[in-house]
């Protein structure tokens, strides 16, 4: 595959290249030779000073401004340094649409560099992007600086496999590996931290039940308080139904009696009205006109008196407001002759300000006229000046031209001849172009392809991503709806409470010894009774198989309670009869009597003491012997039988028990039920109570947990994103890849119709030769003849007239700007007056407004006061003569009074008998009222009482007989007592049982899940282990391979081979080389000489590069250590490479320099490199 080459490098004021430098180049072989020190080298850190070196180190520099050419005997420093490269793209390696592409790099005397492709200035990331398009780079492998090869003849075996790893991109796979690794570690931590999850949960789910124990038992207890509440209210309700209907009863009386006395009291009423009519018929036709009469005057003199009164606040009120009216028109005309008299003031005021506001605008332009002609002149000065700089500057841009132009012509002439000769190789070499554009569309494609599936796998994983993101989000809704069923757990607990508790009612009915047992072994534990070692059964050890044997015999023993001595046993025994709970068996262990036990009898089927099967520690040894010490352990039932004749105690495997003598017990064996675990302890019931707290501490870590998840989702957002402008960038890079796909086939077409170009340009150069050197000449006239032009318009500039006349405008020009100042302030004194004067003369017309509208109300007021006074003179005089009118009336009326005493009297009388029966007809009313109001009291009482029984749960009275009020409060105050003492309890229990249920089933999916992960992951990491080892042994043996086959060039004949330190496993140890030089046997290359060491470091370097080939090679003197053989065979090995990559080589070798097609040689004079050039035939000729 072709990759583009150098043409040319100009260096300008780069080192010790003061001058411009031009070196043309062509594939094959160019050497460039010189003495020490004439700045060979410098050449190199040209080229990767162009290709973006950011090291100045590594170009031999302490800075970059040392890079900058400083001056030589006869030469001034440069301000910058500059490198050109041009290459060949015919083959379109570089995405850019043409045939060359020239990188340059500038670099100022401050460090900062200026990149440009084709002119067009581009930043250093850009440019190094496109390089790396067509695999150059500044630290590539095609690049050999002075120094690298004795380094590489030095390495050791380590850094030998090392530099194959490099090559081949062996990192590629540590770091799938690393990241396959950190997988692997995130999934091992998955599954421990879910493995934690998962003891959590099942702690959780403990100390859930025993929440849900606790509501159960206080939801139990809250039902049973409120069904005693509504028996208790439903005997309150009966017992006030009772008083409402005797109440009922008594309003019924009541009424009856209220109706007679109202009948009797319309029967007086009744006659005292005939009397009444009596009376009026006497008197009315005489009296009831006069009383008309008097009426109607009181009524006119009320109406006169209140017309009176307004008339007086009428008048009052309206002094009032004459006085503050004659106060507010003498305010005003005060007011007004201040207006006036500033008014005047102000009037003055501006016409002053006027009169120098005008003065002011006069002055400025005066001075505005004068800058405006100064303005003028210098402007003419100015045109002068820029007419005779356009055409100084005209000339020297047209020197500068003529000078680049020669410059141009010269390097043309030398690059005419050699492009003469080029053009015969590049029509050979078209058609290797042409395959190289093929190869080349192939690799696009293919990059295309892997782009694709780039493209694809990202998408993948954006996908499982977002999969990733629902899960997450999934779980924290679940997690977040187990916090809100938490409470269901608790519902569940308090049903287990309920549960336990009416198992317990059942042990103290059924089993009075267990409720017994239970009640002292707790009180051991409590340490109430100390001695207590616990029951039997529990202290003592047996195989399965004799357990029917051990029960049997032991007849109910083996729940027995053992203690330490009779004592402890009284102890047990007084407390018991204290409670009245029950009996039990008690064994003390220092107080049985130690009975001997019988010799073993000699009997077929006899197994052994029945004792001797039970295991126990050594102190309860007693107590086993005192149950089971006299029972034989036997066979079957004959042997049994046999035994129990002649005495002993024997028991079956079946567990038929076979008393001495005879007796039998046997039948249907049955388990014994074991009440310790059918009802659990108080203690167990009581450590319920703690789980409320276990629950909160558990909902913060879940709501923690919660919080942590959303965490992780806004970090996986964050990674979607990421990829998301991932898959961006990557749909870019495709896009851009197809371009150029595209480009490659346009150059293609390119490469083709070169081929019919070349013949023409043959005959071109030629004459372009001839013309180059008629130029040349006519450039050098023309340069003189425009340099003596120059000095002759220098000499007529003068600026001593135009610096004047600008120092005269700038002082006019601060003169008007102080006058603007000025006139802009008295302006603006002049707008604030005339807006106080226009807000004074608008003030003053409302003065006068003002002051014209308070005299009409002046006037007015005063009108009104005098029309008062008179109205209140004439109402006066009307009310003095009515009052006489209604005194005359008066008299009239009190003569007729004498003759209505009598029928007055009769109506005393029967208002006597009325009043009578009026005060018991109030208190019948007043009686009656007090039982309605009693019995709505009642009514209200009645319905809150159902209200309260509602809210029990009830919806009527519940049916109760004779109940002991009492005795129904104490067991309130009971059970009420008894939900304090269970305290607050975790509503949502039931409901976060089930779900740390439901939590538990998911973990252990999860773990499953995270489990099959670590194994892909693990198996991943095998797989790029296998895939790593085979693509280093790939490349092993082909380096190997070319290794062989250099070395025997190089040598003649010699060979050298690569050996595996670990070839089981490559990368735990190194590579050592093996080499055989002609006529010597094959040693470590560690132990030849020096220069045999170089030599195979050239050999090994060599098979480095064909792996990763590269268009163009730049070695500075590899040949250094090489003997004239060896540099002769390196010689011919570059000249035969020389027809595929293009070779530039610094050498000081004449063996080396004879191989070269072109030859540059640099030589230092006054400080500054030259460059002169030739070709190998030219050499030869001379």
């Amino acid at each position: 595959m072709k990759m583009p080459f150098i043409k040319k490098i100009e260096v300008n004021g780069f080192k010790t290249f003061g001058r411009k430098t031009t070196l043309v180049f062509d594939k094959g072989f160019t050497a460039i030779t010189g003495p020490n020190g004439s700045g060979k080298t410098n050449i190199i850190d040209a080229v990767l000073f162009a290709l973006g070196e950011m090291s100045a180190r590594k170009l031999r520099a302490t800075s970059f401004s040392n890079l900058i050419f400083h001056g030589g005997l006869n030469s001034n420093s440069r301000k910058k340094a500059k490198v050109v490269i041009q290459f060949d793209n015919s083959d379109g390696r570089l995405p850019i649409d043409t045939t060359t592409v020239t990188i340059s790099r500038e670099i100022d005397q401050e460090g900062h560099s200026t990149y440009r492709i084709n002119g067009r200035k581009v930043s250093r990331a850009y440019a190094l992007e496109i390089l790396s398009m067509a695999g150059i780079a500044p630290d590539g492998h095609n690049v050999i600086l002075q120094g690298t090869l004795t380094r590489l003849a030095e390495i050791s075996s380590q850094e030998r496999r090392k530099i194959i790893e490099d090559v081949i991109g062996i990192a590629q796979y540590d770091y799938e590996k690393a990241e396959a690794q950190k997988k692997l570690e995130s999934a091992n931590i998955a599954i421990k931290t879910a493995m934690g999850q998962v003891g959590e949960v099942q702690k959780r789910i403990e100390a859930l039940e025993r929440e849900r124990n606790d509501l159960l038992r206080y939801n139990f207890i809250l039902d049973e308080i409120k069904r005693l509440e509504a028996v208790k209210l439903s005997k309150t309700i009966i017992d006030n139904q009772k008083k409402i209907n005797e109440l009922s009863e008594k309003i019924s009386n009541l009424q009856r009696r209220l109706e007679e006395l109202r009948q009797r009291r319309e029967e007086l009423r009744s006659t005292r009205r005939r009397i009444e009519q009596d009376l009026r018929r006497y008197s009315l036709e005489q009296s009831e006109d006069k009383r008309n009469q008097i009426l109607q005057i009181q009524v006119k003199i009320g109406k006169l008196r209140s017309r009176l009164g307004e008339l007086n606040s009428k008048i009052s009120s309206g002094k009032s407001i004459l006085d503050d009216l004659r106060k507010s028109k003498v305010d005003v005309e005060q007011r007004i002759d201040i207006v006036k008299k500033e008014i005047g003031e102000l009037k003055g005021k501006i016409k002053q300000i006027t009169l120098e506001r005008d003065s002011l605008l006069k002055e400025i332009a005066e001075k505005q006229s004068i800058y405006d002609a100064v303005s003028r002149e210098i402007n003419e000065v100015r045109s002068k000046l820029e007419e005779r700089n356009r055409e100084i500057s005209e000339a020297e841009q047209l020197l500068e031209k003529i000078r680049t132009e020669t410059t141009k012509v010269q390097s043309e002439q030398a690059k005419s001849q050699s492009k003469i000769d080029v053009y015969y190789e590049r029509l050979k070499n078209l058609e290797d172009k042409k395959r190289a554009l093929n190869s080349s569309l192939k690799r696009l494609e293919e990059a295309f392809r892997d782009l694709q599936n780039i493209q694809k796998e990202q998408e993948s994983q954006l996908k499982n991503l977002r999969d990733i993101l629902t899960r997450r989000t999934n779980r924290k809704n679940l997690i977040e709806m187990q916090i809100k069923e938490a409470g269901r757990v608790a519902e569940i607990a308090q049903e287990a409470v309920v549960e336990f508790e009416a198992r317990k009612e059942v042990l103290e009915k059924f089993d009075t010894e267990e409720y017994a047992l239970r009640y002292v072994e707790e009180l051991g534990r409590e340490g109430v009774i100390e001695g207590i070692h616990g029951r039997l059964r529990s202290l003592v050890r047996f195989s399965k198989r004799y357990e029917r044997a051990v029960e049997a015999a032991a007849s109910g023993w083996l729940n027995s309670l053992v203690v330490d001595d009779l004592n402890v046993a009284f102890t047990c025994v007084e407390m018991l009869r204290k409670t009245r709970l029950g009996r039990i068996k008690i064994i003390p262990l220092y107080g049985l009597a130690s009975n001997k036990r019988p010799s073993f009898p000699k009997t077929e089927g006899i197994l052994s003491w029945l004792s001797d099967v039970v295991k126990c520690d050594e102190i309860y040894l007693p107590a086993v012997n005192f149950v089971l010490g006299d029972t034989l352990l036997v066979r079957d039932e004959n042997a049994a039988l046999n035994v129990s004749r002649r005495g002993f105690r024997s028991v079956t495997l079946k567990g038929d028990l076979f008393e001495a003598g005879g007796g039998v017990e046997s039948g249907f064996y049955r388990a014994p039920l074991d009440f310790s675990s059918f009802v659990p302890s108080e203690s167990s019931l009581k450590a319920l109570n703690k789980a409320v707290n276990a629950l909160r501490k558990l909902l913060a870590a879940r709501e923690e947990h919660v919080e942590e998840l959303e965490k992780e989702i806004v970090e996986t957002q964050k990674e979607i994103t990421r990829l998301s402008h991932s898959l961006g960038r990557l749909a870019g890079e495709i896009e851009r890849v197809q371009k150029s796909i595209r480009e490659a086939r346009l150059n293609l077409n390119h490469a083709e119709n070169n081929i019919e170009n070349i013949q023409n340009l043959l005959q071109k150069e030629e004459e372009m030769l001839k013309q180059y050197e008629s130029r040349w000449i006519g450039l050098s006239e023309e340069e003189a003849r425009i340099k003596q032009k120059l000095a002759e318009m220098k000499k007529r500039i003068s600026l001593a007239e135009l610096q004047e006349k600008e120092r005269r405008r700038v002082e006019i020009g601060n003169v008007i700007i102080t006058l603007r100042k000025k006139e802009s302030q008295v302006e603006a004194t002049l707008s604030s007056l005339q807006l106080r004067f226009e807000m004074l003369r608008k003030e003053l017309e409302s003065l006068y407004s003002r002051k014209e509208r308070i005299a009409k109300q002046i006037l007015s007021t005063e009108n009104e006061i005098k029309r008062a006074s008179e109205n209140r003179v004439e109402i006066q005089g009307e009310i003095e003569k009515l009052e006489k009118e209604r005194d005359e009336l008066s008299v009239f009326l009190s003569n007729m009074r004498g003759d209505a005493e009598k029928l007055t009297s009769q109506i005393d009388e029967i208002d006597s008998k009325l009043r009578v029966v009026e005060e018991e007809y109030e208190r019948t009313d007043a009686l009656l009222d007090e039982a309605r109001l009693n019995l709505q009291t009642l009514s209200l009482q009645m319905r809150r009482y159902l209200d309260q029984l509602n809210s029990l749960g009830y919806e009527k009275p519940l049916a109760v007989s004779s109940i002991n009020i009492e005795k129904l409060d104490e067991t309130l105050k009971i059970m009420r007592s008894e939900l304090n003492k269970i305290g607050a309890v975790n509503q949502l229990a039931s409901k976060q049982y089930e779900e740390q249920i439901s939590r538990y089933k998911e973990l252990s999916l999860r773990m499953n899940e995270l489990e099959k992960e670590r194994m892909a992951i693990i198996k991943f990491i095998k797989e790029i282990e296998q895939k790593k080892y085979n693509v280093f042994m790939e490349a092993f043996n082909k380096v190997n391979e070319r290794l062989d086959k250099y070395f025997s060039k190089l040598t003649g004949g010699g060979n050298a081979a690569l050996k595996l330190e670990n070839p089981d496993d490559p990368f735990s140890g190194g590579v050592d080389m093996i080499v055989q030089f002609v006529g010597k046997p094959p040693i470590l290359v560690s132990g030849a000489s020096s220069g045999e060491r170089s030599v195979a470091a050239v050999a090994f370097l060599f098979a480095l590069q064909e792996f990763t080939p590269a268009s163009f090679y730049l070695f500075d003197e590899i040949d250094a250590h090489l003997d004239a053989f060896h540099v002769e065979r390196l010689g011919e090995l570059l000249a035969e490479e020389a027809d595929k990559s293009q070779f530039i080589v610094v050498t000081l070798k004449p063996e080396m320099v004879s191989k070269a097609d072109r030859i540059y040689g640099v030589y230092g004079r006054d400080g500054i490199s030259y460059v002169v050039s030739t070709t190998f035939k030219e050499v030869a000729a001379r």
